[in-house]
């Protein structure tokens, strides 16, 4: 277990919050590039051939859009006069610096402005790099039953690259085998991702991750995809349908770690609804009873992995604060784990309502306002194992995943959790070109909703 020196909590003094919302977080937009492939380390070249894993890569990444050209704030910094997001309050769409939205088209517009800072982004998704992309998965439980203490193996995707850049199902033990012996980052969206953005998003987290020199060269990446899509029309229903979901994605979760090689090191990392399918896999892997709140009866794991090395960090976790403490519905997810990070926000506008939701114990957010001293003290000697900072500095209202991963400070946080002990300091960003109005030229840039 690290040392809690290396965890330190950041606890900076909240506000008394009323009145909370839970929201969602999508990642990314979408396109299609082109890369070449490299074999897969760790996998025998011969089965890497069968699976079609080998050979020029046309891989499908995701087009940012943008800010208006008179609000070029800085990634990781809030927009000046409001969110770039579609939707509803319930259904805030995507968030996040260089992204916009023209009609039911997310687009390039001001992605190439270097006030952004998503030129970096853009250029290493048009060519990204070989090594790359061959550590890149996508394990999906959407065609799973949807159901608390159903097995996922039976209905569990795995997905790589084939040589036509294509996703292709293949062998999960490909997957398991690169697994071993290298450090593995998995990213659990909100709630609204298709499958698509799930992997976008993943590809956005991984850039301003390894830019800021927060995630290891040998890491093994994961996009967990769990069915989180629009399910129903109605904002409210669809939102606590996800809430169950969730719960569901948790178990599926806990048992797809169940498989992983001997003292593996995984991160996991959640963000809004995310941030409650992660501590429900930690709690059940820490020996825990869960049920998805549906009336169903609790589940436990049919086997524990005390030799796993899991840390997690959550982004505006959308679960109550209560629940991590002794004898609440996630009090054995510290148990799970050897290190917790809650990145919350006092001011996130999305978590406002949270605490009338059917599927909650309507307590306030822990990605909203984190844990109250008491509630520390109630975790004696657990304590260690969490740490907490308010965002709210940086983010300001938003709601957002790629806004936290993109600010470096924000990044350095999560470095020691995600097994990269000293990141040594900073890079300097690199200056890129002007923007390319030719390219935006026939876009109007949207308006801020």
């Amino acid at each position: 277990m690290p040392d809690a020196r290396t965890f330190p909590a950041n606890r900076p003094g909240r506000p008394i919050a009323v009145a909370l919302v839970l929201a969602f977080a999508a990642s990314a937009a979408e396109a299609q590039t082109a890369a070449p492939a490299t074999p897969l380390a760790g996998i025998d070249p011969a089965v890497q051939q069968q699976a079609g894993l080998l050979g020029g890569l046309r891989l499908p990444l995701p087009l940012g859009g943008g800010k208006s050209p008179d609000d070029p704030a800085a990634p990781g910094q809030p927009p000046r006069g409001g969110r770039p997001r579609p939707g509803s309050m319930f259904d805030p769409g995507a968030a996040g610096p260089g992204i916009s939205q023209s009609g039911n088209q997310n687009f390039l517009d001001g992605a190439l402005d270097p006030r952004t800072g998503w030129p970096l982004v853009w250029l290493d998704h048009f060519r990204p790099r070989p090594e790359r992309v061959a550590r890149f998965w996508v394990v999906s439980t959407r065609d799973c039953p949807q159901e608390m203490g159903t097995d996922p193996w039976p209905g569990l995707v795995v997905r790589h690259f084939d040589a036509d850049g294509q996703l292709i199902r293949v062998d999960p033990r490909l997957m398991l085998d690169q697994a071993a012996g290298n450090p593995v980052f998995i990213q659990v969206q909100g709630s609204l991702t298709t499958p698509d953005i799930a992997l976008g998003g993943l590809l956005w987290t991984h850039t301003w991750l390894r830019e800021a020199r927060c995630l290891p060269e040998d890491a093994v990446v994961i996009a967990f995809d769990w069915p989180s899509q629009r399910v129903y029309k109605h904002d409210v229903r669809d939102i606590n349908e996800k809430g169950r979901r969730a719960f569901v994605a948790g178990y599926h979760l806990a048992r797809f770690l169940l498989a992983f090689p001997p003292g593996g090191r995984v991160c996991i990392l959640g963000q809004s609804y995310g941030g409650r399918v992660v501590p429900s896999a930690l709690h059940l892997l820490g020996g825990g009873a869960l049920n998805s709140m549906d009336r169903d009866p609790d589940v436990r794991l049919p086997s524990l992995r005390p030799d796993l090395h899991v840390r997690a960090v959550i982004i505006a976790g959308a679960s109550d604060r209560m629940w991590l403490d002794p004898g609440r519905r996630l009090d054995r997810a510290l148990h799970g784990c050897e290190a917790f990070l809650n990145l919350y926000n006092r001011r996130d506008e999305s978590l406002r309502l949270y605490p009338f939701l059917s599927r909650s114990d309507h307590h306030h957010a822990l990605g909203r306002l984190g844990l109250a001293d008491r509630d520390l003290a109630r975790l004696g000697p657990l304590a260690a194992r969490y740490a907490e900072h308010d965002v709210h500095d940086i983010l300001g209202t938003e709601h957002t995943l790629l806004d936290a991963i993109a600010n470096r400070s924000i990044a350095r946080r999560i470095a020691p959790y995600a097994f990269t002990a000293d990141p040594g300091p900073l890079p300097e960003r690199t200056p890129t070109a002007p923007r390319d109005t030719q390219l935006g030229a026939s876009r109007r840039p949207s308006r801020v909703r």
